[in-house]
């Protein structure tokens, strides 16, 4: 009980700053140019598995990716709390406004109950991945990994390797399609796939102490 209330009270914390900055307004903006994208032909199960992942990348470098608020986990872990609950909350914070983005996102494009879980499960898989990612590389890592979901996420790693040269970036960029929370494994989750359920809540769960073991770098 009292992790959870550690886990809420950080919530509380980052929360405001969906509206103090333009993290919520970049929320809005990503959400309505996935809807236009389908109305030019991306399909909605893309829609949704897109608008939970890139929501989630921007939602991490908005809560977690500036210096000053890596800076403050230094300040929170001088209260009685840990660094997987200072974690789980900013991942909550995180992966919030994306769950309400991809619904939304999916309700505008015809709602199917199977590209909404998608959508839920990947904005879970790479909120949890990027907030490890900034944490120690800062919005740099954000602006990466964004861009790498958004041209390549949604390929399957054989069609990468066709695509890709020279054999040095071919072989990274499939291994990391293969291995890492990749929107293509999450299409499958559409069909009740279970190794792409258990793909999903594994990134989820190694993000999270990843994430964790940075903040407690930070005491």
């Amino acid at each position: 009980m009292r992790f959870l209330r550690c886990v809420h009270a950080e919530w509380l914390f980052v929360a405001p700053l969906l509206t103090r900055t333009r993290l919520g307004l970049s929320l809005l903006v990503l959400g309505a140019a996935l809807v236009w994208l389908n109305g030019r032909g991306l399909d909605p199960i893309t829609v949704a598995m897109q608008a939970g992942a890139l929501c989630s990348i921007v939602g991490a470098a908005g809560i977690a990716g500036s210096e000053s608020e890596r800076a403050a986990l230094g300040i929170a872990l001088t209260h009685p709390t840990t660094g997987l609950a200072i974690a789980t909350g900013r991942w909550v914070a995180i992966v919030m406004p994306a769950t309400v983005v991809t619904i939304a996102c999916t309700a505008a494009v015809g709602w199917q109950n199977a590209a909404a879980i998608a959508g839920l499960a990947a904005a879970a898989a790479v909120g949890s991945c990027a907030l490890a990612l900034v944490l120690p590389l800062g919005k740099a890592a954000a602006v990466a990994l964004f861009l790498f979901m958004a041209v390549a996420g949604a390929f399957a790693p054989e069609r990468l390797v066709d695509l890709a040269h020279p054999g040095l970036v071919r072989l990274a960029a499939a291994s990391a399609l293969e291995l890492g929370p990749a929107l293509w494994h999450y299409r499958d989750i559409a069909t009740g796939d279970p190794g792409a359920i258990v793909h999903a809540v594994a990134w989820t769960g190694l993000g999270m102490l990843l994430a964790s073991g940075f903040v407690a770098r930070r005491r």
